[in-house]
């Protein structure tokens, strides 16, 4: 790849108005909304004269090796095919800004920047982020930044998704990225591509021989300053009981500031960060557990939005308090079509006199490749409404690691959500945003993560959920992902090749370790309908048969076959009820008919789960406004042989019959289960219950 030089020839420059159409090396580029009178420079190696384009790859496999000189470049995580090492992309224009011809002056403002490629041979997206160390067209995978291969502080702010699953011309809005560089032009280093997944991306750099598929930077630029707008307005992230993040997006450079108080006329207390960017996230600390408070967000100088009744949030209750609790279960979502609406809408109706306190999303947020500009289009925007006064705890599905990566973690997935890492909404520090836990209340949150994070026995994260498990002192656990170990909707879990076998693995390696810590409900989507089971346990082999592993089979309704049943405390093994949430946007198909699902229906809707002390209630909330299933599961406290919630005198006929005669107390209490008669806890029902039974009666 070329020699850098200091100088170059005459770049083109146009003015443009409206929507003017760029035709670049034979591919046609759209500029759009640019202010009128907006100037327009491009570049690209070879033609009006500018030379001074820099790329490269770095590669794990030949790690020594120089790719300068090469008429292409690769992303991949897996390069060679099998080898488990990663491809890297590396691409700078230098001498873009000065007073020359052709040039971006000092002071102009940067409306957009385009950056335009050839893609020959498809694959997975990568991500796109501004390099933070020098290199150049000797650089190799030993001598970037200095230490062998790609550490993270050598990539700092996200540009954009490199996107490249078909042979095209391809583009990447690099407008953000372009405006932090103006402001040092020297520090500019260009992009790293950082790889998503193992099917790599290959395009042309800027030596290869025919001109126009080379890279091209086109960049719009006006001399006056460009507005502040919100590209991604306020929302809501990783809040504990003491503590919550605002977040939002700003179409330039801004500092940032974030006001808050007990009314919208009384934002008395603020935040302010002071350095320059357009993705914004401010922590709010030392804040009342269960307090309600409003908030607007902007820079020092002016707000952007918010000091209103619709920007406001309640902290969740200290962690000692068990208040009832509503949670909207939503997956499978970010279609941008009418379907994703309705259900966003019928939620709303069918809440409004009582909202979510937080919302749980099953993954695939965004369709069809979990890119920056869906986020924002397909995520953002429809639900602004909702993110502004509502925390979401997602997970991480297919779709969306089409363009990022776990691992890393990097992506869009990545930027768009600041998830606790380091426990700072309770359990224990995974270390990573690719899965984690939170507590709310009574309830301990586990959000594993089913696409490109490994769950091989031994593995981190499932080392990780083991001792998160143990950990917890929470009443209720409630485990998500993305890929469910039981379905027959859009997808089947017993088969070995659907989703390259993720539901399998998950069902095997990760719900034994689940069920032996006590987990009360499995949430997932990918499945597109939305399937619940009965109170199961134990089912790991493949196929999926249900003798054995129903511990209740009636359908959870209390005014029915009765709620499902369990002690109180973390017992093992004592069922799940595990539910495919995957109905909220996503196009609906399924045959149904698993043999653990009581449930099948493929149509749009979502769920409410709600939890109040010891009950725990679903709802599938259809598209329509119609509740089409529900169910509860109740915690009987040990001694409660008659299951009516006490412990009095009339549980002792129970209890000793429970004791002398288990079949008849079966018959005669069959909604309740003999383990409560376990009054010590020692696993073993016998006369060493009889003395605590005794205690729980005299309330000693």
């Amino acid at each position: 790849m070329s020699d850098r030089l200091e100088t170059f020839g005459n770049a083109p420059v146009r003015r443009i108005s409206l929507l003017l159409a760029l035709a670049l090396g034979g591919g046609l580029t759209a500029i759009a909304d640019e202010p009128r009178g907006a100037t327009v420079v491009s570049f690209q190696q070879g033609i009006n004269g500018y030379i001074s384009t820099l790329d490269t790859q770095l590669s794990e496999n030949q790690p020594a090796a120089s790719f300068g000189t090469v008429g292409s470049m690769k992303w991949d995580t897996d390069e060679p095919s099998s080898s488990g090492r990663d491809a890297f992309a590396l691409l700078r224009f230098d001498n873009i800004f000065g007073g020359g011809a052709g040039q971006i002056p000092p002071g102009a403002s940067i409306v957009s920047a385009l950056l335009t490629y050839d893609v020959f041979n498809g694959g997975d997206p990568g991500s796109l982020y501004d390099a933070l160390v020098p290199w150049d067209e000797t650089t190799t995978y030993n001598t970037f930044g200095g230490t062998p291969g790609v550490q993270a502080n050598e990539w700092g702010a996200f540009a954009d998704t490199a996107q490249g699953y078909t042979v095209a011309r391809r583009s990447a809005n690099v407008t953000a990225s372009l405006q932090r560089a103006a402001l040092n032009p020297a520090a500019h280093y260009g992009w790293i591509v950082l790889p998503s997944n193992s099917d790599g991306v290959e395009i042309r750099s800027s030596e290869y021989s025919v001109f126009g598929a080379r890279p091209a930077l086109t960049v719009a630029y006006t001399l006056d300053p460009t507005a502040i707008a919100l590209l991604r307005k306020p929302y809501l992230q990783r809040a504990s009981s003491t503590s919550i993040v605002i977040a939002w997006r700003t179409n330039t450079l801004t500092d940032s500031r974030v006001r808050y108080g007990a009314a919208p006329d009384a934002l008395t207390q603020q935040v302010v960060a002071a350095g320059l960017r357009h993705d914004h996230a401010i922590t709010l600390s030392d804040l009342q557990p269960g307090a309600t408070y409003f908030y607007d967000v902007g820079t020092s100088a002016q707000p952007l939005a918010g000091g209103d009744a619709a920007h406001t949030f309640t902290m969740p209750p200290a962690p000692t308090v068990a208040p009832p609790v509503r949670i909207w279960v939503v997956g499978d979502s970010g279609s941008g079509d009418a379907n994703q609406l309705a259900v966003r809408n019928a939620m709303l109706a069918h809440t409004a006199a009582d909202p979510p306190d937080f919302a749980l999303h099953m993954g695939d947020i965004v369709y069809p490749d979990g890119t920056d500009s869906e986020y924002t289009s397909r995520y953002f925007a429809p639900y602004e409404n909702i993110l502004n006064r509502t925390v979401c705890w997602p997970t991480h599905g297919n779709h969306d690691g089409h363009s990022a990566n776990a691992d890393w973690p990097a992506g869009a997935y990545f930027e768009a959500f600041s998830l606790p890492a380091q426990a700072e909404a309770g359990g224990v520090p995974s270390g990573t945003e690719a899965y984690y836990s939170f507590d709310y209340a009574n309830v301990h949150f586990i959000c594993l993560n089913s696409y490109n994070v490994s769950n091989a026995p031994g593995s981190a994260m499932l080392t990780w959920l083991a001792a998160d498990l143990a950990a917890t002192q929470k009443d209720w656990v409630v485990a998500y992902w993305h890929h469910p170990p039981y379905t027959r909707g859009s997808h089947d879990s017993d088969s070995a090749t659907d989703s390259d076998g993720a539901m399998i693995a998950m069902r095997q390696n990760v719900v034994p370790i689940l069920e032996a810590g006590g987990v009360d409900l499995v949430l997932c989507g990918h499945s597109h309908g939305y399937e619940r089971s009965f109170l199961v346990d134990g089912a790991y082999d493949t196929p999926t048969t249900a003798p054995g592993h129903i511990l209740d089979g009636g359908n959870g309704r209390p005014a029915e076959d009765g709620a499902y049943l369990k002690p109180r405390g973390l017992a093992p093994r004592r069922g799940a009820v595990y539910v495919v949430n995957g109905h909220c946007g996503a196009g609906i198909s399924g045959t149904g008919g698993h043999p653990l699902m009581y449930r099948s229906e493929f149509a749009f809707g979502c769920g409410l789960l709600s939890f109040d002390g010891f009950t725990l209630s679903f709802e599938n909330l259809r598209a329509d406004g119609v509740i089409t299933d529900t169910f509860q599961i109740r915690k009987i406290a040990a001694g409660d042989m008659q299951c009516d919630g006490v412990v009095t005198v009339g549980d002792i006929g129970a209890f000793v019959l429970a004791i002398t005669d288990p079949p008849a107390y079966a018959a005669q209490f069959p909604q309740c289960n003999i383990s409560f008669a376990d009054v010590n806890g020692d696993g073993v029902i016998s006369v060493g219950d009889i003395g605590p039974f005794v205690q729980l009666l005299v309330g000693e």
